[in-house]
């Protein structure tokens, strides 16, 4: 008999409670990103008909003055630790607003949109934004490969309200999302 994913991602989430505590791990910023600015994309919105770009990313920020910081949070259907981090920041959803924290999944790489919309209902509507890389142009300069080629799950990215890169995470520690809009 197979379980349902959210069952597992809960028993995850019990076992990460009982572990010892451990905090989010920063990486380093892929050279494109460290020289200051975000390099160009073009992505999908969730219903994956309209073009979501940077231009779009700046319309949002402007909408809103309180808005400090932007986490770019990367996912893929098959990673049970993003889903767990989902998880974590849908219940931090209000606190992430109150800090200024805009929060937008971006799923990378995937073209299944029936996956992707069973990823989805699975976990609840998250409240937040959602667009759809499914030609990967935030894979490579975004910091979410290896040498190798091979996508990297869970990252993070966070930038401030001009859209500069302050840090990329990989490993969602205890202090996640908090380390979202610390300084």
């Amino acid at each position: 008999m197979r379980l349902p994913r959210i069952v597992c991602v809960l028993a995850l989430t019990l076992l990460a409670a009982n572990a010892r505590s451990e905090l989010s791990v920063r990486l380093p910023l892929p050279k494109q990103l460290a020289a200051g600015s975000l390099p160009p994309f073009s992505a999908k919105d969730q219903s994956g008909e309209q073009m979501f770009q940077k231009r779009h990313l700046e319309k949002m920020i402007a909408q809103d003055p309180k808005i400090t910081r932007v986490a770019l949070v990367y996912f893929a259907t098959w990673c049970n630790p993003c889903a767990l981090g989902a998880l974590r920041l849908k219940a931090a959803k209000e606190t992430l607003r109150k800090n200024g924290v805009l929060t937008i999944f971006i799923n990378v790489g995937e073209t299944d949109m029936t996956a992707i919309r069973r990823w989805i209902k699975e976990y609840g509507d998250l409240g937040f934004p959602l667009i759809m890389d499914t030609k990967s142009q935030m894979v490579g300069p975004y910091g979410l490969t290896d040498p190798s080629g091979r996508v990297l799950m869970p990252r993070t990215l966070v930038l401030d309200r001009n859209l500069k890169p302050l840090f990329l995470l990989g490993t969602e520690g205890d202090d996640f999302p908090e380390i979202l809009w610390r300084p």
